[in-house]
């Protein structure tokens, strides 16, 4: 149930603040706005307010905002015709762009504000670059990263953030990553590109900072939000994903815990809890638990420096997008990484589980996808109509109504195509249904 309102939540809140970008710029150039739909066709309630009818319609996964006189197959406009000062026919190149681009633009706005919130009130994450776990069996452990190794560069280009590490290894053949290892520089080459589904094996140092689960072993010991483990036993800890293998190594075991707490160092005997887990082959393993969880080292930032982070950390993404699209277009990235509404859907829940601050950085990330698809130069998105635009404005002369509508036919159909192919990856993400095909 929760992913199902936390997708809704998520779609109908950009949706809703999309189509208000168009409907605004249209109502202040002058436009009439004949419908504003949350949902597709068929309408199901509604009120006209004006000349607009605000409804909500039957189908949940999308909205529009109908022009007067625009269609959705071209905009059949003939010169010797006097429109109406409200028809969109009429109206000038430049405005039709700026209506066009409003949409996208309130998404990436949309994307700022979120993070500007969350940056104010919870605070940045503070970055890093040092590895916290390889996961043994992965490409990384094989090309030779361990923990602690602090990553400088990848494909010679020098890394700030975490995230900037993984797309090389999907797109390169023979990627390089240069790290720190103890005080040394190494570099180290993939032996090969990952696949469409595969892990890289790489996760970021994390302090062993631990948020409270009630009623768990570590709450019933007394342990306290925000106490950083040092040590478990006679065993020094350094980081989240160490602690994490000595509590999962030792289930129902009582072990002495040492405790960074408010500058004092505190030992704290805890009975490690234990839950069960599926493995690949279909057996459960029982792993030890204490009912914590990773609680991030935020640092708090004043009103500018969230305003300045948040654009900051818009273009970042919107930029990652840019970069993902054109290679796509390139193949030189596989179509088997995109994701469609179901993955959305899922990756909503598992969000909206985590917390509303996650769940609103997700939706933040969605929003900058929406924005950045919807300006590619593609039929039927609202790139494509500005592409035609602004090649009728520099060519002055107007692209045949019947080459629109081929253009807006074939896109259609090259979308719809798009959108099964995506939808099929998302169920083939599902192992049952991955096997049935073969994957």
């Amino acid at each position: 149930m929760i992913t199902i309102v936390a997708f809704l939540f998520v779609l109908s809140l950009l949706v809703l603040v999309h189509e208000l970008g168009h409907y605004t710029i249209a109502k202040l150039g002058g436009i009439g706005v004949e419908r504003f739909s949350l949902g597709l066709p068929p309408r199901l309630f509604g009120v006209k307010i004006g000349e607009t009818d605000y409804c909500i319609s039957s189908i949940p996964f999308g909205g529009y905002v109908k022009l007067t006189g625009q269609e959705d197959f071209g905009d059949v406009e003939d010169a010797d015709v006097e429109y109406d000062p409200k028809d969109y026919r009429g109206k000038s190149a430049p405005l039709k762009i700026a209506v066009l681009m409003a949409g996208s633009l309130m998404n990436i706005f949309t994307a700022v504000v979120i993070f500007f919130f969350l940056f104010y009130f919870k605070g940045v994450p503070e970055d890093t670059t040092i590895i916290g776990n390889v996961e043994s069996g992965t490409l990384a452990y094989e090309m030779g990263l361990r923990a602690g190794d602090e990553v400088l560069e990848i494909q010679s280009k020098v890394i700030e953030r975490f995230d900037e590490i993984l797309l090389p290894f999907y797109m390169d053949e023979n990627a390089t990553i240069t790290v720190n290892s103890s005080g040394m520089t190494k570099t180290y080459t993939a032996s090969r590109k990952l696949e469409e589904k595969e892990d890289f094996g790489l996760s970021p140092f994390y302090e062993a900072q631990i948020g409270i689960v009630d009623g768990g072993p570590a709450d019933e010991a007394g342990l306290l939000e925000g106490d950083i483990v040092a040590g478990i036993g006679d065993m020094a800890v350094s980081g989240w994903y160490q602690m994490s293998k000595v509590i999962r190594a030792n289930p129902d075991k009582e072990m002495s815990f040492t405790l960074m707490r408010d500058g004092s160092r505190i030992k704290i005997p805890v009975l490690i809890g234990h839950t069960n887990e599926d493995q690949p082959d279909g057996s459960k393993k029982t792993v030890g638990r204490i009912g914590a969880s990773l609680l991030y080292s935020n640092r708090k930032v004043g009103l500018v420096e969230s305003a300045q982070l948040s654009v900051q950390n818009t273009a970042y993404l919107s930029k990652l997008m840019l970069d993902f699209f054109g290679k796509l277009v390139t193949g030189r990235m596989s179509a088997k990484l995109l994701g469609g509404p179901i993955m959305i859907a899922q990756m909503a829940g598992e969000t909206a589980k985590t917390g509303i601050a996650s769940l609103l950085s997700f939706t933040a990330f969605i929003s900058i996808n929406l924005g950045v698809l919807n300006l590619m130069p593609f039929p039927v998105l609202d790139g494509g109509h500005i592409f035609i635009l602004l090649i009728e404005s520099v060519t002055r002369r107007k692209v045949s109504e019947k080459m629109k509508l081929r253009l807006q036919q074939g896109g259609s159909l090259v979308l719809l195509s798009l959108m099964l192919y995506i939808t099929f990856n998302d169920f083939m993400r599902f192992e049952a249904i991955s096997k049935i095909f073969g994957g």
